[in-house]
């Protein structure tokens, strides 16, 4: 009738995994993978059951359709190889997955942690290659982005706890010794212009990092393009990239009816200099995020 999930605790903050922190019932809709649909799964918190413990409600009146039947559950319960019904939750979205405990030993213990064998029920992080192994996707830059930069009205600024700010004022100070050198290197490298829209003012160029900023040595010319200010945000988000044999500028789908839809297919401006030419690993590693 309902399946167990386990009590809230510092390991298993399950009402964060929900994005229901301080709630006892929730309504979530999940993806079913390939051949499945989606479906809405309710869950509560029962303080008087075993201390709180979670349950993902009506699953014999109103089951999930990844975990149907007719998706393979099995009619008949077997000790020897129990089937697991599995939530994923990446960014935003939630995944519902089912798998027998031999499948789930077919994948490997190098990526299924022993625990999820072991125990009934619990929360635990999910690599990449698991929720490849469940054919999960990961999450876009976009929605990462989109993520971040929607407000939480369930985390409330505690002034008593500043090392998360002292972090981030650390951080940005590192970036800002590093950032003229660089930029000034990119605006020779680049002959001050635009590696995408080759626009040649100055004020709008910004030195932008192919792998993302990881300290003063990821200010290498080799990991960097020079880049119009619009199209930096772009490119960080993936929403543009370079293709990296060829070295073609890819502009995603999501851009069609903008005006960034003309440099799809171009080439980019790349520096005449070997040693200030962009590093063919950094914009593989920037492709491979490319939202087509």
């Amino acid at each position: 009738m309902h399946v167990a999930l386990g009590v809230h605790s510092k390991t298993f903050p399950i009402d964060r995994f929900l994005n229901a922190p301080g709630r006892r019932i929730v309504t979530i809709e999940a993806s079913g993978g390939p051949g499945s649909d989606r479906g809405q799964l309710t869950l509560s918190s029962n303080p008087n059951r075993r201390g709180g413990e979670w349950l993902i409600r009506d699953q014999f009146s109103h089951r999930h359709p990844a975990w149907a039947p007719a998706a393979g559950f099995p009619p008949t319960y077997d000790r020897n190889d129990p089937p697991y019904v599995l939530l994923f939750r990446v960014g935003r979205n939630f995944h519902a997955r089912l798998a027998d405990a031999t499948s789930l030993r077919r994948v490997g213990k190098d990526i299924v942690a022993g625990a999820i064998l072991s125990q009934s029920k619990g929360i635990r992080p999910a690599s990449p290659a698991l929720l490849s192994a469940f054919g999960v996707p990961l999450q876009t830059l976009l929605e990462t982005f989109e993520e971040e930069a929607t407000p939480d009205g369930s985390e409330t600024f505690d002034p008593t706890d500043p090392a998360d700010g002292r972090q981030r004022v650390f951080a940005a100070v590192l970036r800002r010794l590093g950032q003229r050198t660089f930029r000034k290197k990119l605006l020779s490298a680049y002959d001050a212009q635009c590696a995408v829209t080759r626009c040649k003012a100055p004020w709008v160029l910004e030195a932008a990092h192919i792998t993302p900023y990881r300290g003063l040595r990821t200010n290498a010319v080799s990991n960097g393009i020079l880049l119009r200010a619009d199209v930096h945000t772009l490119f960080d988000l993936a929403l543009i990239s370079i293709e990296p044999s060829e070295l073609t500028i890819r502009v995603s789908g999501l851009l069609a009816a903008s005006d960034y839809a003309e440099f799809e297919g171009t080439k980019a401006v790349i520096p005449s200099r070997d040693a200030a030419r962009p590093s063919t690993a950094a914009l593989a590693e920037h492709f491979r995020l490319f939202h087509p």
